[in-house]
């Protein structure tokens, strides 16, 4: 049965030609008030279908053990939400900025300016499953690391219970890597490492769950794994997409943090 169908639409391709010279080692976060050169008066929703989107901000209320991070829904990214931490370039492409000491959320040590998959806009509990054919894909560029120089730019996650995600798919240290968890609620991950790309480069990149079976494409090379057969508990699972920049570094000054570009970003069920 098919659920729905997203189709992101960019008006410009980001382009950039910033060398890999230093594309190891991480660039130095700079202000929120500069952090946004570039940035437009437009907002993503222009060029970006938001409709099955909701947004998770590095602000909020921090209330010490626990947080309250600003959620954006998608009425609002319809109607022209933009922010300094997720806002819309002159290159064309959707920018999320997040600050290392930004507001987490619950479960969470770490902050993010994130986008939430809602196949209903007003109700979360509506996912997915295990079941047909799921698929998400994107074009981004690291533009900007934390001096712990890993942020996740995109994820399917679990729904039920306290299931962690299923696959997180990060930037480290200049190349990409998907920690896929081999059991919803035990076990360790299991790590798939993709060739070097280095900060500023095209990472095209597709999450598709397919009747099981869990592929990952980055730059043109796929690894699989099937996720039945690693637990069957899986099956009994919920999911949905996240896609942005989710910083694993929770030390520093405001000026610190990742930077993460996305020119394309599309999401299909089947």
């Amino acid at each position: 049965m098919k659920l729905h169908s997203i189709t992101t639409v960019v008006a410009l391709v980001f382009l950039s030609s910033v060398g890999l010279a230093n594309a190891d080692q991480p660039k130095t976060a700079i202000p929120i008030d500069d952090v946004t050169e570039g940035k437009t008066e437009t907002p993503p929703a222009t060029a970006f279908d938001l409709r099955h989107w909701k947004l998770t901000l590095p602000t909020g209320v921090a209330r010490g053990g626990d947080s309250d991070a600003t959620e954006v829904s998608t009425a609002q990214l319809v109607g022209g939400f933009k922010d300094p931490h997720f806002y819309f370039d002159a290159d064309g492409a959707m920018v999320f900025w997040c600050p290392v000491n930004g507001v987490t959320t619950e479960g969470t040590e770490y902050p993010r300016s994130e986008l939430r998959e809602m196949l209903e806009p007003n109700d979360p509990a509506v996912n997915w499953t295990a079941k047909g054919t799921h698929v998400l894909t994107a074009r981004c560029r690291v533009l900007e690391v934390p001096s712990d120089p890993k942020v996740v730019i995109g994820q399917i996650h679990s729904y039920s219970g306290k299931a962690k995600p299923l696959v997180k798919l990060q930037f480290y240290k200049g190349r990409i890597e998907a920690l896929v968890k081999s059991s919803p609620t035990k076990g360790k991950d299991i790590k798939l490492v993709w060739p070097k790309v280095g900060l500023d480069r095209d990472i095209n990149y597709t999450i598709k769950l397919e009747n099981e079976v869990l592929s990952i494409t980055v730059n043109g090379k796929s690894q699989t794994q099937n996720i039945a057969k690693n637990d069957p508990e899986w099956m009994k699972q919920n999911f949905y997409f996240k896609a942005g920049a989710y910083v694993q570094d929770n030390q520093g000054p405001a000026t610190e943090g990742a930077r993460i570009s996305f020119s394309r970003l599309t999401v299909n069920h089947e």
